[in-house]
């Protein structure tokens, strides 16, 4: 069914309604390997239907993948019976004004796409093969998933907000299995997305792995104590998307955030600076609009170590009285659109490895975090299981495997001393390392 005849048939079955069409078109291929050998391929297809209704204070929702014409009727007076019931709520509704776009276009690897499967094949069996005779320690690979994402979207209101574009997304995850002379076995694992095939920058990907995973090996008994602790980018980009919710204007309204009212406070030193940035050239959630028809933005959360203020969907900025950000999202066209991060990442004016290392009798470096899920984002606490190295006077003294480090992510923000200069992005939360001044580490 072409879209006109979708929006035609919404119209005349949502009479007396408000409505707004979020069309979603996905296909994702998947690529395996193992140990530098094909395993299998899997490819999807996706066409779902998203549609909201409105009347006065009511909003409705629900989705469908059934799109012919019967059935679509059939889903779209179901929905306005259910929106009759649903409660009025202050603040639901949609957007009534086009604006202009910060982004014209989404970002669209033509030639990516064009690339035959046997191309794409060959890349991450390669991938796999020079991961493996990288170093003397390392002994094979687990699955290595390659995974290329072709998307569409249409999105139509009643107010007459439209538009539509296209999109690309590249991603690969892997694991590295390394032995030391002495016997001990370590595995370590890496993820890296881009929009451009090109720029999933695979070489960092496999630098990184590999020092993470030598460097771990053959661990030492550590006590407990308090010390400096530089957060490895990775590291600290999955603490940030751990604990995003804090900066959510959704949490705001509900009282889950200890950034409540706070807006104009330092919490972090004047050179750290955390932005959520819906517009970044080739940033994963980059695109024209967000998903209820808001142009992206480049949100201040923190600047200069003042916080600025949280990101916004329609909903969460209409009743706090503030300007939407460009960050209402859907998971998938199954939910309605909340507030969530876009491109979210900290930035500073960062120094090289050797300078955070500088004058510290002695400090962990954190390659990898476990536990994320345990982590509480409304009070900020977390205790999480940590690998990583002791360097006591810039000199590393051993590897660690099994310790935890405990804190709070407000007071991790406040305690910063310096930033690294090499940041990465992971998916679509970036970071360079950072130091932060001293964190609880428990032993093993």
């Amino acid at each position: 069914m072409d879209f006109k005849t979708l929006r035609e048939i919404v119209k005349e079955n949502a009479k007396g309604f408000e409505y707004e069409i979020y069309l979603l078109e996905k296909e994702r291929t998947k690529i395996a390997t193992e140990n530098g050998e094909f395993e299998k391929i899997n490819s999807a297809k996706e066409l779902g239907l998203a549609l909201r209704l409105q009347r006065g204070k009511r909003v409705g929702f629900a989705y469908t993948t059934d799109l012919t014409p019967q059935s679509l009727k059939k889903f779209v007076k179901d929905l306005c019976e259910i929106t009759a019931l649903v409660p009025e709520e202050e603040g639901r509704g949609f957007i009534e004004e086009k604006l202009p776009p910060e982004v014209e276009t989404s970002p669209f690897d033509e030639g990516a796409v064009k690339k035959s499967v046997e191309e794409k094949i060959d890349l991450v069996v390669n991938f796999e093969r020079n991961l493996i005779k990288s170093h003397p320690y390392v002994v094979g690979t687990r699955e290595t998933s390659f995974t290329e994402t072709v998307y569409s979207v249409l999105f139509e209101n009643s107010f007459g907000v439209s538009f539509s574009y296209r999109g690309t997304a590249y991603s690969i995850v892997t694991s590295l299995l390394a032995q030391s002379p002495s016997g001990d076995r370590n595995i370590s694992w890496g993820y890296r997305a881009a929009r451009y095939l090109k720029d999933l920058n695979l070489s960092s990907l496999a630098d990184e792995l590999v020092k993470k995973v030598t460097e771990t090996l053959d661990p030492k008994p550590f006590e407990s104590k308090n010390l400096p602790v530089i957060f490895h980018r990775e590291a600290f980009a999955s603490l940030l998307e751990t604990f995003a919710p804090i900066f959510s204007g959704e949490n705001a309204l509900k009282g889950k955030t200890p950034l409540k009212g706070r807006e104009g406070e330092a919490i972090a030193p004047p050179f750290v600076s955390i932005f959520d940035d819906g517009t970044l050239k080739g940033g994963l959630a980059t695109h024209p609009y967000d998903d209820e028809g808001f142009p992206q933005r480049k949100t201040p959360l923190v600047e200069g170590g003042i916080f600025k203020g949280f990101y916004h969907s329609l909903y969460s900025a209409r009743k706090l009285g503030k300007e939407p950000t460009g960050n209402g999202f859907r998971s998938s066209f199954t939910s309605p659109p909340r507030a969530q991060i876009s491109n979210l990442y900290i930035a500073g004016e960062g120094v090289d490895f050797e300078e955070l290392l500088k004058g510290k009798e002695e400090a962990i470096l954190v390659y990898d975090l476990m536990g994320l899920h345990t982590a509480d984002p409304i009070s900020g606490d977390f205790s999480l299981g940590a690998n990583g190295v002791y360097y006591r006077k810039g000199k590393k003294v051993q590897a660690l495997r099994g310790i935890t480090v405990a804190g709070n992510f407000l007071k991790l923000l406040s305690d910063i001393e310096a930033l690294g200069n090499e940041p990465e992005f992971y998916g679509s939360v970036g970071s360079p390392s950072v130091l932060v001044k001293n964190i609880t580490v428990g032993g093993i």
